[in-house]
């Protein structure tokens, strides 16, 4: 089975999501955080845009996990 990229987006978007409120961040404190904008963020877990994988690891960064299970399935 081939993986769709709306399917990790998602998958992606999710995560984030997940583990920051498992932290108990708000979106503006992890965008701080990772070094970029609130907006972003929330464009970010609401599957709108696609960041980088340099923002991917300052992301896990700032949740202190491992940047893989920001993209586990």
């Amino acid at each position: 089975m081939k993986l769709q990229p709306k399917r990790l987006q998602k998958a992606l978007s999710d995560n984030i999501k997940k583990y920051r409120k498992e932290k108990g961040l708000s979106q503006e404190k992890l965008a701080l955080a990772s070094g970029v904008d609130r907006s972003y963020m929330s464009e970010i877990e609401r599957c709108l845009t696609n960041p980088s994988l340099d923002l991917i690891l300052k992301i896990s960064n700032a949740l202190d996990i491992e940047p893989y299970k920001l993209l586990e399935l």
